[in-house]
């Protein structure tokens, strides 16, 4: 019986974390399909350290939205250097949480780490859902 409660337990971490991963992804690619495309550049550029000593870039893109309201936005984006011209896509009705550079004239890097954050959550959502299959077995 222990099993079935590792199972839901598994299913319930990685199954949440891969609908709000989804649910993410879904948004900027609502984006990408409806939003508005304005130049934007990439602003700054800078890094961090990890607990592991690992260093991380992060990238901060600035855009100035068709009503003249100019907005910054990080989203991480590989092989960009500061001062780099990309394409911003948002949405009009909330410019500042809807905008990225996912897509054609910015960057297909976040949509890859997103597709793999979900690949891998969605791999142990199943895993979770077996455990919990195979404890009515016995």
């Amino acid at each position: 019986m222990t099993i079935f409660w590792v199972g839901l337990g598994i299913l319930a971490a990685f199954g949440t974390l891969s609908f709000f991963l989804t649910r993410q992804l879904i948004g900027r690619l609502r984006t990408i399909m409806n939003g508005i495309a304005v130049e934007g550049r990439c602003v700054r550029r800078y890094s961090s350290q990890g607990s592991e000593g690992n260093t991380y870039w992060h990238h901060v893109h600035g855009f100035t939205t068709l009503e003249g309201q100019y907005l910054e936005f990080e989203e991480d984006a590989m092989l960009l250097a500061q001062g780099d011209t990309v394409t911003v896509r948002y949405r009009p009705d909330n410019p500042a949480r809807t905008a990225t550079i996912m897509g054609r004239g910015g960057s297909w890097s976040p949509l890859f780490g997103s597709l793999f954050g979900i690949l891998i959550s969605g791999m142990f959502t199943l895993l979770g859902v077996l455990f919990v299959f195979l404890s009515f077995d016995q």
